[in-house]
């Protein structure tokens, strides 16, 4: 099978490349207050899903942002050892733990909401909204053919 190539480089490099620098950007956002960029993602799904009377436990952070559970394990224990988080305990089921989000944590959460949403707007600058419509309909797709893939 043929590459495909856009604007000389391959498709994967490309796709890296941007996602390096949002991942940089975002790094240096949050390194302030001593958090990953994936740290910070993983306040803000909490911060909006129990905003939304939804608790989160960590299969629901390893399937929205894809990622292996001993991974998530790690992220978690160090967001719980510097106070950004608390797993506790649900009723229901002991074994269970939810992810309670600490007042340190909901204080810088909404200290950079806007920061974020203006990074998130400075990705988009310049595209209307077809674009962007086509842009995260083909995100998609490259993320389904990399979960059908054989590689």
């Amino acid at each position: 099978m043929e590459s495909k190539h856009v604007f000389g480089e391959d498709v994967g490099k490309c796709i890296m490349n941007t996602a390096h620098q949002i991942k940089f950007s975002l790094n240096s956002i949050f390194e302030q207050a001593g958090l990953t960029g994936l740290q910070a993602r993983i306040l803000g799904f909490v911060r909006f899903n129990s905003e939304n009377g939804r608790d989160i436990f960590q299969k629901d952070i390893e399937a929205e942002f894809k990622i292996r559970r001993s991974s998530v394990s790690s992220v978690l224990d160090n967001m719980e050892k510097n106070g950004f988080i608390s797993r506790q305990s649900v009723e229901s089921d002991a074994r269970l733990k939810k992810i309670v989000l600490t007042e340190k944590a909901q204080d810088i959460s909404k200290q950079h909401y806007q920061t974020i949403l203006r990074f998130e707007n400075s990705l988009l600058e310049n595209m209307t909204a077809d674009e962007i419509a086509t842009l995260k309909s083909l995100l998609s797709k490259v993320a389904e053919n990399i979960e059908g893939s054989e590689v």
